[in-house]
């Protein structure tokens, strides 16, 4: 079996670098058996990477999508390269929250992207429903997926799709906590239903055979074995569970047993 791959994102969590730093000292002992990426605030990126193991690795929450070649007078934004120099391997790209607060497009997703992986960064392509298509039935729902995915890599080339450096995390925004939808659990047979489903489009349709798509739906120490024990799915996105050491650290032990 492959290494499951577990992303920590921790969003606008913890409020000071001691806090950060208890929070790194929950994976230190991990076995090496799973994959472990941290993705902090950028304000404590380069401190969590000075503290984590090389067998950790650090990811971002986000990145601005123009070339950094091009100049930087965006005054508040973050490019890939600078994410690079800090020793960011990874970085998180269309999360639910950021397309309904801050409005994000797949177009503009597509393009953070394509920035992230020419920078030489992983990018993590968030996906998901809300409940108002979930309520239209499993047609709506891929349909659904289907244009986020054909919506960010529609102006990606070939080779940038196929260079081993995007991950899929498939979120349902009805199923996470802090969405203000939750009111239902996601099962892991429909979860499966929809990776296998996501693999299919990114083999037949861009020739892409071997991504790793995760599972995001507000996982926990109770519910994770169930997800990641399944073969189709690779691993999980943790949002707020990652920033409780003790439910975090059961998370890991869990993942790492299976």
């Amino acid at each position: 079996m492959a290494k499951k791959l577990i992303i920590a994102n921790w969003k606008m969590h913890p409020l000071t670098l001691r806090e950060a730093g208890v929070l790194v000292d929950v994976v230190e002992d991990a076995q090496s058996n799973i994959d472990i990426v941290l993705a902090p605030p950028f304000v404590f990126i380069e401190h969590v990477a000075c503290l984590t193991s090389p067998e950790i690795k650090i990811g971002a929450q986000d990145v601005y999508w123009e070339d950094p070649s091009k100049g930087g007078a965006y005054t508040g934004e973050i490019s890939a390269s600078m994410l690079k120099k800090l020793g960011v391997t990874y970085v998180i790209v269309g999360h639910s929250e950021r397309r309904q607060y801050l409005q994000e497009t797949d177009a503009m997703i597509g393009a953070k992207l394509a920035t992230a992986i020419k920078a030489g960064l992983v990018g993590v392509l968030c996906v998901g429903e809300p409940m108002t298509i979930r309520s239209k039935g499993k047609a709506a729902v891929k349909q659904y997926i289907r244009k986020q995915l054909d919506g960010a890599f529609r102006d990606m080339r070939a080779p940038l799709l196929q260079s081993k450096k995007i991950v899929i995390a498939y979120e349902p925004i009805w199923a996470i906590s802090t969405s203000g939808e939750k009111n239902h659990e996601e099962t892991p047979e429909d979860a499966v239903e929809v990776i296998s489903y996501i693999k299919s489009i990114l083999a037949a349709d861009y020739a892409v055979p071997t991504v790793r798509v995760l599972y995001g739906g507000s996982v926990n120490s109770k519910n994770i074995a169930g997800f990641v024990e399944q073969e189709a799915i690779d691993g999980a996105l943790v949002g707020g569970a990652s920033v409780d050491k003790k439910e975090f650290k059961k998370i890991v032990a869990i993942v790492s047993n299976l």
